[in-house]
């Protein structure tokens, strides 16, 4: 056997696994009882999967609201851990090694918090480049990315990039497990055959985010002001012929793996400002730029205090737990610029529960360095604090995300 697989059905990393699985959801039976026999079913299941009788389960069903209403597959969590495993083992390696840097979803050490930095960082190049706001970009999407990816498309991009053989039957289950809805007779005219991941595994993660490696490859060639988040690319460029090229390469490399491209926003003025990850970035005449949520965002979160309001009433949950809630929504509503939306939830959250909020803000340095220790812009330790506007002398000073230290 090969030394990755050894270590996946190793016991060592079998019961790290499920530490990690039941993280989040301790509160349910199933991970709990694994966690608490986690000996003895690690050695059941390395035994299952080094004699050959490990087999995928179904999984079930749920339906995810927000921001779209979309279907995913929970795996069951056996299988969680054993994909767990595998990726600890070498898949997630195999898979992300050299993905683009500009590639951000679903890996250690990115996510949405490098996408915005990634975009105001471009947005700064090209205001220094050309000294004003003018310039262009693009943002397509594909169109029902998981649902409408071919399972061979994923088969040979493994066989391209996995180093264990041993994983590939494994890999290939999970692949074929998300049967295509269409009728037969249309899946065998199909060129590029069966269609559909499940929108849930982790596995199904990495590979979609590997996947189309090849066209972010292919932009960076001629835009070096490009990204992409899953199946969002942005590409912003000072020349809008750029963008016209960049729109052309991701359609014509989409086709070529049996997907479609949509452009939700057409080539845009930088000026005009766009939106990305619901977020709305505005570069202004003097090289700001200006970073406001997406109006849902705080509509479904006075929706969500209310609810745990009502909880609170009837002695469903207690304070502890709305404000871990409310610790949650302040980490994702620092990212715009002011604290104008957060001294409103702050007012509604006074007037709802009867206290005043006090949270932990991240030093977030969107701009330059930071002014004392001189480290770069990303990091920084945190702090609790009152909200601003109770009692507080300022409106957050250089805790200001997208404002320059004073």
């Amino acid at each position: 056997m090969g030394e990755a697989f050894d270590k996946a059905t190793s016991m060592q990393g079998e019961c790290r696994s499920i530490r990690k699985c039941k993280n989040g959801v301790s509160r349910k039976a199933g991970p709990m009882h694994w966690y608490l026999h986690s000996l003895t079913k690690a050695e059941r299941q390395q035994r299952m999967v080094r004699e050959g009788h490990y087999h995928l389960q179904p999984g079930s069903t749920v339906q995810i609201y927000r921001p779209k209403r979309r279907e995913a597959t929970a795996p069951h969590f056996q299988d969680r851990v054993w994909q767990r495993s595998m990726c600890d083992a070498g898949v997630y390696a195999d898979l992300t090694r050299g993905l683009c840097y500009d590639n951000a979803a679903c890996q250690r050490g990115k996510g949405t918090d490098q996408a915005i930095r990634r975009t105001i960082h471009f947005l700064q190049r090209i205001y220094r480049t050309t000294g004003s706001a003018e310039g262009w970009g693009v943002h397509l999407d594909v169109r029902k990315y998981f649902p409408s990816t071919p399972h061979q498309a994923l088969k040979d991009r493994d066989r391209l990039v996995i180093t264990e053989p041993l994983f590939l039957p494994y890999l290939d289950e999970i692949i074929d497990s998300q049967a295509d809805p269409r009728e037969p007779e249309e899946v065998a005219a199909d060129p590029f055959g069966a269609r559909g991941t499940g929108l849930g595994s982790q596995i199904n993660q990495l590979h979609q985010v590997s996947l189309l490696s090849p066209v972010d490859h292919e932009l960076k060639t001629f835009c070096q002001y490009s990204q992409r988040y899953m199946d969002d690319f942005q590409v912003l460029d000072p020349n809008k012929a750029v963008c016209l090229r960049a729109e052309e390469t991701v359609r014509r490399m989409l086709a070529e793996r049996g997907l479609t491209a949509v452009n939700k926003a057409g080539v845009f003025r930088l000026s005009k400002g766009f939106w990305f990850l619901r977020h709305f970035f505005l570069l202004t005449d003097t090289g700001k730029v200006i970073l406001r949520l997406h109006p849902d965002t705080l509509r479904h979160e006075r929706a969500a205090l209310l609810g745990l309001k009502r909880a609170l009433d009837r002695g469903e949950t207690d304070m502890d737990a709305v404000r871990r809630h409310y610790q949650s929504f302040i980490a994702q509503a620092e990212y715009s610029s002011g604290d104008g939306a957060i001294r409103d939830m702050d007012r509604f959250y006074t007037q709802t529960f009867r206290e005043k909020p006090t949270y932990k803000r991240k030093r977030r340095y969107f701009y330059g360095h930071h002014q004392r220790s001189q480290n770069a812009a990303p990091g920084g330790a945190a702090e609790e604090r009152t909200a601003p506007g109770f009692g507080s002398q300022t409106e957050g000073g250089t805790l200001l995300p997208g404002r320059p230290g004073s």
